[in-house]
């Protein structure tokens, strides 16, 4: 596997504006990736679950624009965050090799939670991984041939993980890999798959539950743990 995969398609369609949602689910990790190199790689491979009950959904909304700069608002439950827009750009500027429209166009990007946001349920997976959704539906709309679903899924998990290294594993369920394995077949650092090994009886019905009793932001976090 190697980024060349997911380098910038043809695009013939004009689209100047619209809009597109997506709802992605956070994950919990059963065995979990402690640490990364390069941009956004794991030193180890990771293996979570997805959670049907903590999503967020965002909306984009986007219109041709004049300029060569990023041009983007974020809105949480309807009211501006500009203190997550820091973020945003730092994705921008990563993802922009392979999504070179979008200096193209302004965007909105609204977004909703069905959990509080940074009180350690991975809110940045689920909301990465939303986003990157949406671009590729914008890409998907752009481009003048067919996309696969298989591609689609694909760049959308190496896109989130640009943004959010954990958020490579919000694109499918139930169980997602990370990181390369020698004895998973197909797992990589780039992307999450499905894990393609048989799963025990006992693991196909598992449950997890969350119990609020603080609804703030954590004091420390994942990254600077």
């Amino acid at each position: 596997m190697n980024e060349a995969q997911f380098k910038p398609l043809s695009y013939s369609n004009n689209v100047e504006k619209g809009s597109v949602s997506w709802q992605a689910p956070s994950n919990i990790a059963l065995v979990k990736y402690w640490g990364k190199y390069g941009e956004q790689l794991p030193k180890n491979a990771s293996l979570s679950f997805t959670l049907d009950k903590c999503h967020t959904v965002t909306t984009l909304t986007y219109e041709k624009k004049q300029g060569n700069d990023f041009q983007f608002e974020l809105f949480l439950d309807g009211k501006q965050e500009p203190s997550f827009e820091p973020k945003i750009l730092q994705f921008f500027n990563r993802v922009e090799a392979f999504l070179p429209f979008l200096r193209e166009y302004k965007f909105r990007i609204d977004t909703s939670n069905s959990f509080p946001h940074s009180s350690g349920i991975a809110s940045s997976a689920s909301g990465m991984s939303a986003l990157a959704l949406c671009l590729m539906s914008l890409e998907e709309s752009l481009c003048d041939g067919e996309m696969t679903m298989d591609y689609f899924r694909q760049k959308a998990s190496f896109l989130a993980r640009l943004g959010s290294g954990s958020a490579c594993r919000s694109i499918e369920g139930n169980l997602i890999v990370w990181g390369e394995h020698a004895k998973i077949s197909g797992s990589n650092n780039l992307f999450g798959i499905k894990f393609p090994n048989s799963v025990h009886e006992n693991f196909k019905n598992y449950q997890d539950t969350i119990l609020l009793v603080d609804t703030g932001e954590k004091e420390v976090s994942r990254t600077v743990g």
